[in-house]
């Protein structure tokens, strides 16, 4: 008897544990969703444009304007439930839910009113870089349309989780979301995050446009979780500042990242590598003499959801290999 009460004491401690987990995740209390006046069981949220929507119940028809939007949404709930995403979302070279996308049937087209309103939605995720005045046509139609801020650090990655969590009345998912990003972060911080200082690797990231990760973004966030030094970032080059030969010679970065998404028929990132590798005034650069020239997935680096914490670990994994055996 003793035994069994101990057994069911043990079973009760878990299931609080992992309820303490998923809430301080993030996601929040339940009373942090206001219930409307009406009493009828329904919820409401206010979105980044101070508007307060009301719901009586889950959405059922959900249609998203936002890359963002949709690799939440398809973690978050059932596909029945997603209207409609965008065509972003279908590009395996940007989108890392690309494979789970095939679930949903119906894509729109961002300011195509007519794309979103054949959907019939009842709910509109839009993103906050969006044209206000395509958002108020879609509330002109009576549409309830949600304007999320779009986050650049992985703190508002968590928060901007959280909030879709609680539009879309699924907190308990959205909590497992933020938690599972806890986890992998908690796996790199125990890998490198007692490096120091002085000894950490230096990396500069480029694009197709040149060299990208000033101060303040997202790549410059991700450098600090995987403890590297980003090299843009602190040198304070500005947003797409033009790419010399001269600059990557100066900087003189001991990994270098270049993309691996081809995004159009003339931009080839295997080209681009060669171009890289084989320029002569290249040759003295850190990177390119160790031969630590790398191209991690875009769709992790240039996500701004949960997958970011992959971008995180594969940077870690190459700045630090040994760290990882």
């Amino acid at each position: 008897m003793i035994a069994k009460c101990r057994c069911l004491l043990k079973a009760a401690i878990l299931v609080v544990s992992i309820a303490a987990v998923l809430f301080t995740a993030g996601c929040g209390k339940p009373s942090e969703i206001d219930t409307p006046a009406s009493g009828r069981g329904g919820y409401s949220v206010v979105d980044a444009t101070k508007t307060r929507l009301n719901f009586e119940y889950k959405p059922q028809r959900i249609v998203s304007l936002g890359l963002s939007a949709d690799e939440v949404l398809l973690d978050m709930v059932e596909p029945e439930r997603i209207a409609a995403l965008t065509y972003l979302v279908d590009d395996a070279g940007i989108s890392p839910a690309a494979d789970k996308a095939v679930r949903v049937k119906g894509r729109v087209q961002s300011g195509s009113l007519e794309s979103v309103l054949a959907q019939k939605p009842d709910l509109v995720l839009v993103p906050d870089w969006t044209d206000l005045n395509f958002v108020e046509l879609l509330r002109g139609a009576g549409i309830n349309v949600y304007v999320y801020k779009t986050p650049t650090t992985v703190k508002e990655i968590k928060q901007t989780i959280c909030e879709l969590s609680n539009v879309v009345d699924e907190r308990v998912a959205g909590g497992k979301i933020v938690a599972g990003m806890e986890k992998e972060l908690a796996f790199v911080r125990a890998k490198v995050g007692n490096i120091d200082a002085e000894d950490r690797i230096s990396v500069m990231a480029l694009s197709y446009m040149g060299p990208f990760g000033a101060k303040g973004t997202t790549f410059d966030d991700i450098c600090s979780y995987a403890n590297v030094r980003n090299l843009v970032g602190e040198y304070d080059l500005p947003v797409n500042a033009t790419f010399s030969q001269e600059t990557l010679v100066r900087l003189d970065p001991e990994l270098l990242l270049l993309p691996s998404w081809k995004y159009d028929n003339e931009q080839d990132p295997a080209k681009l590598r060669d171009e890289i590798l084989q320029n002569p005034a290249y040759q003295s650069v850190d990177a390119i003499k160790n031969n630590r020239v790398v191209q991690l997935h875009d769709t992790y680096l240039y996500s701004t959801t949960h997958y970011i914490v992959f971008a995180i670990r594969e940077l870690a994994e190459a700045a630090y290999p040994d760290r990882f055996k």
